[in-house]
């Protein structure tokens, strides 16, 4: 029966409830309290899909609160579009009632795409105490997206004094799972809220509090903070200035959106953009091109030395009929070759980008001779098992080509082709790894060694071992 009822409950689109709720029943006195029981998110959903004026009107409809929460399930781009929609009043109530990270990430985000729309002097004093102490970090600095919206207790106070301070501000309180403990209005400690429901009444906060606190400071990067998270098991990081004071937190919700952030830079980096910013509202022609051009002329420069290589090689591959038919013949399995090196130089590079996040960039010589060698090992075997597979090609074409007949040349090639390739793989996994390596040891972001650019490199290398081991081998079987 329990399953019965949870495969219900699942298979219910309340998105679609609430849409045809606010369609029939908006102007209805109850529509507040119906509409109250369904999830936050599911309302922002809900209100993208419903024409404007009924968005409108629902909103006038219910408590500010709400509407608050409902803006923070909503993406910064339909964020906007909603706030335009509003009398600015109306909307500065809303972004009164935020959450203060959420309210700076909204302010900003309105600041870069329309700086006419101006907000921030409507806001109460109190918000904008609040919002300044957050608006001068920067993006990547945990301070920027911290929270001021938790509950401090004092050492010296007993768990009934303590219950009674968590009961009275926890309604107005965004995060009360772990209350934090300050003497002299530093962090000494913090305690669970469970802990102080099963306390003794007369037990002070300073004998029932855990002492070991893991804290991250508001300049600390936020990737850095997020690690923290993960690392410790934390459902919540304080964040402490210079003397200790605590000054905010991180939730592991905020450990999400930092998470998800962090890929979205990382696959701009690795798709060889200059900026992790990818913003498809703000994005214009101008703007992707400036982000784009730079690694593209590079690349172009990169990729001039393979056409300086092929022309090293013209002479000689020019220089009789022989010889053109080797090059002919070499020309055919030149983009196997190529594909195969580049595909696996990426793949390797994306398993040590994902190494040294997840270490935090920090990795030691035992642990990246390690990775290094197993990457070694990964490109003989791989080489090893796809250069006996093109061999088996090479062979199985040439038999039907010239009907029931093999020749030696035909195993020669396959050979030599075979070995070429192994050999690319090999180098290629090698490059692939050690570029991010070598990148993070002088302080540059390895995921700036993008795809195209290991590629390119894999190229110019594949290239010059493909033609130089063919021609020393091959090219006397032609003469």
């Amino acid at each position: 029966m329990d399953a019965e009822r949870i495969n219900s409950e699942t298979e219910r689109d309340y998105v679609r409830e609430i849409i045809h709720l606010i369609e029939t029943e908006i102007n209805d006195s109850g529509f507040s309290e119906k509409i109250n029981e369904y999830h936050p998110y599911d309302i922002a959903q809900a209100l993208l899909e419903v024409q404007k004026n009924e968005r409108i009107s629902t909103f006038n409809q219910l408590p500010l609160d709400m509407t608050a929460t409902i803006f923070e399930h909503l993406d910064q781009e339909n964020q906007i579009d909603f706030i335009k929609e509003l009398p600015p009043l109306f909307a500065v109530n809303i972004i009164d009632r935020m959450e203060s990270d959420d309210a700076v990430d909204l302010l900003q985000y309105l600041e870069d795409t329309d700086e006419d729309f101006d907000l921030v002097s409507l806001l109460s004093p109190k918000k904008r105490t609040e919002l300044k102490k957050l608006w001068h970090y920067e993006d990547h600095e945990i301070g920027s997206a911290m929270s001021n919206s938790f509950i401090e207790l004092s050492t010296g106070m007993t768990v009934k004094e303590a219950m009674k301070k968590v009961t009275t501000i926890a309604a107005d309180t965004e995060y009360i799972s772990i209350l934090y403990v300050v003497e002299k209005h530093k962090l000494v400690g913090y305690l669970k809220l469970k802990d102080l429901i099963i306390a003794r009444a007369s037990q002070t906060i300073g004998e029932i509090m855990e002492t070991r606190v893991i804290s991250s400071h508001p300049n600390d990067d936020k990737e850095y903070a997020a690690a923290l998270i993960q690392d410790y098991g934390l459902s919540s990081l304080p964040i402490v200035d210079a003397e200790n004071h605590i000054i905010g937190l991180i939730t592991y919700d905020d450990l999400m959106d930092i998470i998800s952030e962090s890929k979205s830079e990382d696959y701009a980096k690795f798709a060889a953009l200059t900026t992790g910013e990818i913003d498809h509202k703000t994005e214009t022609v101008f703007s992707s091109v400036k982000k784009r051009l730079p690694w593209l002329s590079i690349l172009l420069g990169l990729s001039m030395i393979t056409s300086i290589i092929l022309s090293l090689f013209e002479g000689t591959l020019s220089g009789s009929d022989q010889a053109k038919i080797l090059a002919a013949q070499l020309a055919i399995y030149l983009p196997l070759i190529l594909d195969m090196s580049g595909n696996t130089g990426t793949q390797s590079l994306a398993v040590m980008i994902r190494y040294l996040t997840t270490n935090q960039n920090q990795i030691s010589g035992k642990q990246a001779k390690h990775h290094m060698l197993r990457e070694i090992g990964t490109g003989l075997v791989e080489g090893f098992l796809i250069s006996l597979f093109v061999f088996g090609i090479i062979v199985i074409t040439g038999y039907i080509r010239k009907g029931s007949s093999m020749d030696s040349l035909t195993l020669v090639t396959g050979v030599v082709t075979a070995g070429s390739i192994m050999i690319a793989l090999i180098v290629s996994t090698v490059l692939g790894a050690l570029i991010p390596l070598v990148m993070n040891k002088i302080n540059i972001d390895p995921a700036v060694a993008s795809g195209p650019f290991i590629t390119t490199i894999s190229d110019i290398i594949t290239l010059t071992l493909y033609y130089s081991i063919s021609l020393a081998i091959l090219l006397p079987f032609y003469l």
